[in-house]
């Protein structure tokens, strides 16, 4: 992501999986000229980027309404610290930025590969929900 778009200005490089990488070449497709891969459609601003509202105000939109984009995170989060995942690799991917400031100064490395191994397995645990014997499972269990 661009320094102009992170809260901490700085450049993020997103390692992204297999199953993301297909979403945003489809979306890539659709959006045409477009500079922006999921631009505003009915933006009045002159950047026609999307507001920081409008996933929010969709997800509100159908049912979920306690439930907020940054929940995803969250859960991305947790999951991946469950399977064991290294700190310094969920905490990049995630761009936060390092508190120990001897640390942060020293050690500027991206952990790319690892990273990226690490969404795919998460892209493949986020498809596995979505599977029907995982639906008939869950519903066991209610």
């Amino acid at each position: 992501f661009p320094i102009e778009v992170m809260k901490k200005a700085r450049i993020h490089v997103l390692p992204i999986s297999d199953q993301a990488y297909k979403v945003l070449r489809q979306q890539y497709e659709i959006s045409g000229d477009s500079i922006l891969v999921f631009p505003a459609i009915f933006s009045k601003k002159s950047s026609g980027m999307l507001s920081p509202s409008t996933l929010n105000s969709m997800l509100e939109y159908i049912g979920l309404k306690d439930v907020t984009t940054h929940d995803f995170r969250a859960t991305a989060s947790t999951l991946l610290y469950e399977k064991d995942y290294e700190e310094a690799w969920i905490e990049k991917q995630l761009a936060h930025a390092e508190s120990n400031k001897t640390k942060a100064s020293y050690n500027h490395s991206k952990h790319l590969k690892q990273r990226r191994k690490m969404m795919q397995d998460w892209a493949d645990i986020v498809d596995s929900w979505k599977t029907e014997e995982n639906i008939n499972e869950k519903n066991k269990c209610v």
